[in-house]
């Protein structure tokens, strides 16, 4: 199966956070996980941050390394962890906040 997935972000209500729903190819069911990004975001998404995910049943899906770059309407997204490229992503602005989608780094 192909190992691909979407999110959704958006500045979180907290200091420093955005939240994120998500969904991957390699869920069974068609339900959506969440997330918590921390880091600044005093320049909206373009940073580097912690993100952690869950399932939709509510249990840890992993947390990574996230790093954000925008060039020009274009968001280029890395999820890492201990040091490894796991995730690319790319992503736009949307009207109340970013769509990504992502594939597993081969």
């Amino acid at each position: 199966m192909i190992d691909i997935g979407i999110v959704y972000y958006r500045m979180g209500c907290a200091e420093n956070t955005i939240d994120a729903i998500w969904y991957t190819s390699r869920l069974d069911k068609k339900d959506i996980g969440k997330g918590i990004a921390r880091g600044d975001t005093s320049n909206g998404f373009p940073w580097d941050y912690v993100v952690t995910y869950s399932y939709p049943d509510g249990s840890e899906a992993g947390t990574f390394d996230l790093k954000i770059r925008k060039t020009g309407p274009v968001y280029d997204l890395s999820y890492s962890k201990d040091g490894k490229l796991l995730f690319l992503g790319v992503g736009i602005d949307t009207s109340d906040g970013m769509a990504a989608g992502y594939r597993k780094n081969e």
